[in-house]
């Protein structure tokens, strides 16, 4: 999946099916710049909850 289509769901309640088989289910964030406002985590990554991905991996998004 491309970037600028992952934006849409920022913010949602959705189902994502990664590449490697995982799916994972909750809100969507998204983590511009490494800093302190987003807790240190990794810049340019998607975020479910504690788990974080890129757009690349993303094989199907689902809202719930």
């Amino acid at each position: 999946m491309i970037l600028t289509d992952m934006f849409d769901y920022i913010g949602k309640n959705i189902r994502v099916y990664l590449d490697d088989g995982k799916t994972l289910e909750g809100t969507l964030e998204y983590i511009p710049t490494y800093s302190e406002m987003y807790q240190f985590r990794r810049a340019k990554h998607f975020y479910i909850g504690e788990e974080c991905f890129r757009c690349h991996h993303v094989r199907k998004v689902e809202v719930i």
